[in-house]
């Protein structure tokens, strides 16, 4: 009884003297290996923030996330934990790298319901999901948007918005009472005219810039997302954005490496781009050392053998506006629609056919995976399995 005792108290002691530094290591660790750095970026209702891409730490959606994964190692099956939501296909912009904008998409007509995304988003929320991902599309063009994100459980899952910010500024204060955690605005150049041209849309710019301001008065934690091409790398652009988000005071920069889907489909310089990729790593570290910049979240980095891999259909799945469910926004495979079979029958077949995440970058820039039946890029494709 007296040795017994006197063990338990030598893990009192070693919980009292040690276990504060192994929890501050294991927080840390955890996220280096996910997001390649572990800076606080924003303090968001009190809850430290590392990523837009991740519940913020010790809410309760982040709970959720972590008691989702242990599950995972009893049950053998990796259920997504994050989800893109398209709720529009109609933009105020004409990009030059939309990825949505395929072959077929003027074709379809038959858009989803309001009623039909409460429910696409309680079924996802049943699996597991605790990142839900609000996109287009702008999805501020879809006057229910604010039902939408209020409909969500915050307890289960944060939620993120993906914009072009035109018209973020009037939006941001009830986007942000709907219960919206973050907002991504698309900046590719930080250079007015340039960003305008790309985009094809006059004064967004200008209007993304409001929109930044006004998202962060009312306490959003505010990224900047940009499609980076090896060209505009080159030249200096990436660096200069990053600068842009450290003067207007924005959490993060979200670099997405230019993927050849959609209108970007055809450009085959954008394949097997581990080069690049390792190139916008490596100038991503200098900065998140730094805790006067913004976080620098590389696309990339999460996708390679570094962190989770390629996760399309395994962690990760997109809706788009009209039911169809592909394994992310890039792919544009269909797997089934939520008109046609629950979502988690659609998942299952995704599941079976992924099975796990894939190290070496993004399916779809792999040149051995480029005559892939499960594999699309330039319209929505649907697999018979």
């Amino acid at each position: 009884m007296f040795e017994k005792l006197i063990l338990k108290l030598k893990i009192y002691r070693s919980l009292l003297f040690k276990g504060g530094s192994y929890a501050d290591f294991f927080v840390q660790n955890m996220y280096k290996i996910y997001l390649n750095h572990n800076k606080i970026i924003h303090f968001r209702d009190g809850y430290p923030v590392f990523s837009l891409s991740t519940p913020a730490l010790f809410s309760n959606a982040s709970s959720n996330f972590m008691a989702r994964n242990l599950y995972k190692n009893i049950t053998g099956r990796v259920n997504p934990n994050l989800m893109s939501l398209a709720i529009t296909e109609k933009c105020n912009a004409n990009c030059e790298h939309c990825s949505f904008k395929t072959e077929d998409i003027e074709e379809k007509k038959n858009h989803l319901s309001k009623e039909e995304y409460l429910k696409i988003i309680k079924d996802a929320q049943e699996i597991g999901v605790s990142v839900i991902n609000i996109v287009g599309g702008e999805p501020l063009l879809n006057s229910d948007i604010f039902e939408i994100i209020k409909f969500i459980d915050k307890n289960l899952s944060t939620v993120i918005l993906f914009t072009n910010g035109y018209y973020l500024k009037d939006k941001a204060e009830r986007l942000k009472k709907s219960g919206l955690d973050g907002v991504y605005i698309s900046i590719d150049s930080s250079n007015e005219e340039e960003h305008n041209k790309f985009r094809k849309t006059n004064n967004l710019f200008s209007e993304a810039m409001k929109g930044i301001a006004r998202a962060k008065e009312v306490g959003l934690t505010v990224g900047i997302s940009c499609c980076m091409t090896p060209e505009a790398f080159k030249a200096g652009e990436l660096e200069k954005i990053v600068d842009l988000a450290k003067k207007q005071g924005v959490h993060e920069v979200l670099v997405f490496g230019a993927t050849p889907s959609g209108r970007y489909a055809q450009r085959e310089d954008l394949m097997n781009d581990n080069a690049f990729v390792d190139k916008l790593i490596e100038f991503s570290n200098n900065y998140n050392e730094k805790l006067d910049y913004p976080g620098i979240l590389i696309y990339g980095y999460t996708s390679s053998h570094r962190s989770i891999g390629c996760s399309g259909g395994i962690n990760y799945f997109y809706i788009s506006p009209f039911g169809e469910i592909c394994p992310c926004d890039f792919n544009h495979a269909v797997f089934g629609n939520i008109r046609e079979a629950p979502l988690y029958e659609t998942l299952e077949k995704m599941r079976k056919v992924f099975e796990c995440t894939k190290y070496g970058g993004c399916r779809l820039k792999d040149k051995n995976l480029i005559d892939n039946q499960y594999i699309s890029k330039n319209k929505f494709n649907k697999i018979n399995i």
